[in-house]
C-alpha cells in the first residue's frame, strides 16, 4: 500500500464515518441545505439589498452583504429543521436505520470525491510516479474516472495525463 492508498481509504472511512454520525436524513437534508441557500440568496440578494440597504453606498456592499445575510439566514433555517426531521426519527425508532443509510451515503460520497480528485490529477503527471503506479486502488479510481471523461469538454479531455483514463 502506498501513501495514496491510505489517504484514499482514510478519506472514505472518514466520509463514511461522519455520515454515520449524521444519518442519511441529515447528510441528504446538508447537501440541499447548501444548494437552496446558494439559490435562494441569489434570488433574493437584490430585493433584499434594496428593501434593507437602500441608502448603502456603494451598491455592491449593499449587494454582497445581502447575498451573506440572506445565505446565512437560510443556511440556519434549514439546519433546524434538519434537526428537527432527524430527532424525529429517533424518536419514532428509525435512528438506526438512518444512520447505517448515513454510512452507505457517506461511503458513495467518499468513492466520488476520491475519483474527482484522481481526475483532476490526471491533469498533472503525478499518475506516472512511482507512489501512483505501485498504488493497489489507483487503477480502479482511474476506472471510474474514466466515467466522467465524455462528460468533460474536449479541450480538457485532451490534456489527460493518464494512460488508463
Amino acid at each position: 500500500m502506498t501513501v495514496f492508498d491510505v489517504l484514499s481509504l482514510g478519506l472514505i472511512l472518514l466520509t463514511t464515518l461522519v455520515a454515520m454520525m449524521r444519518g442519511l436524513v441529515g447528510e441528504i437534508a446538508s447537501l440541499l441545505c447548501w444548494v437552496v441557500a446558494f439559490i435562494g440568496a441569489k434570488v433574493l440578494t437584490v430585493p433584499v439589498a434594496n428593501l434593507a440597504f437602500a441608502s448603502m453606498q456603494p451598491q455592491a456592499l449593499a449587494t454582497s452583504l445581502s447575498f451573506v445575510l440572506v445565505f446565512g439566514a437560510l443556511w440556519i433555517v434549514q439546519r433546524l429543521l434538519r434537526a428537527l426531521i432527524t430527532s424525529a426519527l429517533q424518536t419514532i425508532g428509525l435512528g438506526g436505520v438512518n444512520r447505517i443509510l448515513g454510512a452507505c451515503f457517506g461511503a458513495v460520497k467518499g468513492v466520488i470525491i476520491v475519483t474527482l480528485v484522481v481526475l483532476i490529477c490526471t491533469f498533472t503527471d503525478l499518475p506516472k510516479s512511482p507512489m501512483w503506479r505501485n498504488s493497489v486502488t489507483a487503477g480502479m479510481f482511474e476506472q471510474l474516472a474514466m466515467l466522467a471523461v465524455p462528460y468533460l469538454p474536449s479541450f480538457l479531455a485532451d490534456k489527460l495525463n493518464s494512460p488508463s483514463v
